[in-house]
């Protein structure tokens, strides 16, 4: 396996994991696993070679996780539930907030202020949990 397949199969390795019910049991844990793992691969790989639009991309995740858009207009949690610890440097991103809806994280540091210092440090920190939150990367064509 070259190491772009190598990447893209922990990639999809590690988006499955996320996905995985936590409160079932290990054999149930595992199934889901396998299931969400071998279809996340495929949905990468056949967008990768299929050259795909967001049309097509968004198509392929409906069909295959029986998934709905999210409206701009959409509100996916609001202020008071996101808490930020200590000094906030700026506005909290949409992103940050529904990384931390879909984590269950209801408090994080504000860490932007050191990212000239140091560019590879997370850009939020979760309070309670050993969990951290980078801008996501953007890709352009």
């Amino acid at each position: 396996m070259d190491k772009d397949r190598q990447i893209i199969t922990q990639v999809a390795a590690k988006i499955a994991a996320d996905l995985v019910d936590k409160n079932a049991n290990t054999n149930e844990k595992l199934g889901e696993f396998a299931t969400l793992f071998t279809n996340i691969k495929d949905m990468i790989f056949d967008v990768i070679t299929a050259d795909a639009d967001n049309a097509q991309i968004f198509e392929l995740a409906k069909q295959t996780f029986n998934a709905t858009a999210v409206g701009a207009g959409d509100t996916v949690n609001t202020p008071d539930t996101l808490q930020i610890v200590g000094t906030q440097h700026g506005e909290i991103p949409e992103w940050l907030i529904k990384a931390c809806k879909r984590d269950g994280i209801t408090r994080v540091y504000d860490n932007r202020d050191g990212l000239s210092i140091n560019p590879k440090r997370p850009w939020f920190k979760a309070v309670d949990v050993d969990k951290a939150y980078w801008a996501p990367k953007t890709r352009t064509r």
